[in-house]
């Protein structure tokens, strides 16, 4: 894992609930909420969560802002590149949510900075290696960065299966073989880690800590 790795993904593709998983599983320093796009599932939901496993939330510091529509950036987003310490930023929705990485240009390399693709192939808009490319080649026009790996987080919420996951991966290497993108992660959820086989990139269990029992 680099010092600071960027999630970005289409509406839908579990990002934040990907970036939230992979934050406390790696123990990071900082967990950067910088989706101005997308009020619901929100990383800063878990401030509590944060708190308890001494991990910095960095979002709007506008107070009572929870669940608000806000496009508006904390000056503190820009603390984890002045400590030595690693850190996730969960990033809007598609092309729109990557524009923001222009405000980071002059601080971003490829040597200690990730800019990773959570896709859910069972999304409309990334359900084929060619919408999935698409897709990359919007976020590197919006953002100015390179997308540098994938992240197979395809899934049917709790009715996911081994599978599925599978279906997801056929695509992504599709789309390594066409991009040279290698799969970095593969979301599981938890509850089904133990009937699964072998998986492309490092497999991060997932509990579901931002949908409701209901959803």
């Amino acid at each position: 894992m680099k010092r600071n790795t960027f999630i970005t993904g289409h509406y839908g593709s579990g990002k934040s609930e990907f970036s939230v998983n992979l934050a406390l599983i790696k123990k990071v320093g900082f967990l950067v909420d910088l989706d101005i796009v997308n009020p619901y599932f929100r990383s800063r939901e878990l401030e509590d969560i944060f708190l308890e496993n001494k991990i910095q939330l960095i979002s709007s510091s506008v107070k009572d802002a929870l669940g608000s529509d806000l496009p508006y950036i904390a000056k503190e987003a820009f603390l984890p590149f002045y400590h030595n310490l690693t850190s996730i930023f969960d990033l809007g929705g598609d092309d729109v949510g990557a524009r923001i990485l222009r405000q980071f240009s002059d601080l971003l390399d490829e040597k200690e900075n990730d800019l990773l693709l959570c896709v859910n192939v069972f999304r409309e808009n990334t359900s084929n290696a060619d919408k999935v490319i698409k897709m990359i080649s919007e976020i590197e026009n919006s953002g100015g960065v390179k997308v540098t790996g994938l992240i197979n987080n395809s899934n049917l919420l709790r009715e996911t299966s081994y599978l599925d996951l599978l279906s997801g991966e056929k695509i992504l290497r599709e789309v390594e073989k066409r991009t040279g993108l290698k799969i970095i992660y593969t979301g599981v959820y938890e509850r089904i880690l133990k009937s699964c086989g072998k998986l492309e990139g490092e497999v991060v269990p997932l509990k579901l800590y931002l949908r409701k029992k209901w959803l």
